[in-house]
């Protein structure tokens, strides 16, 4: 069993640029290791738990947007459904308004 990753395995995995990986080697925060001078190789359990790192800080740093982009964010994800409720608020009010004056 191999426990060794691929540059494009750790990019793909981590679901990030390879310019981060470069800066998460230069850091130290994961070490990389050549095999025969040429291809880099990432540890596998080192890469599990960079990623768990990494989707910890998009949880954090995606909860804290302002409060214009939440609103958009709510109008673009419920946007069918006001307006649907919209347009049935809008033909009770008219069917009560005609059944109304129709008397």
């Amino acid at each position: 069993m191999n426990n060794m990753l691929t540059f494009d395995e750790v990019k793909n995995f981590l679901e990030v640029e390879q310019q981060v990986i470069e800066k998460f080697i230069r850091d130290g925060v994961l070490h990389a290791y050549k095999i025969g001078g040429v291809y880099i190789r990432f540890r596998k359990e080192e890469v599990l738990g960079l990623k768990y790192d990494v989707l910890l800080k998009k949880k954090k740093s995606g909860n804290s947007g302002s409060i214009g982009q939440q609103l958009w964010d709510f109008w673009r994800f419920n946007n069918f459904y006001i307006v649907s409720a919209l347009i049935i608020l809008g033909l009770v009010y008219w069917f009560l308004h005609t059944a109304g004056s129709a008397s």
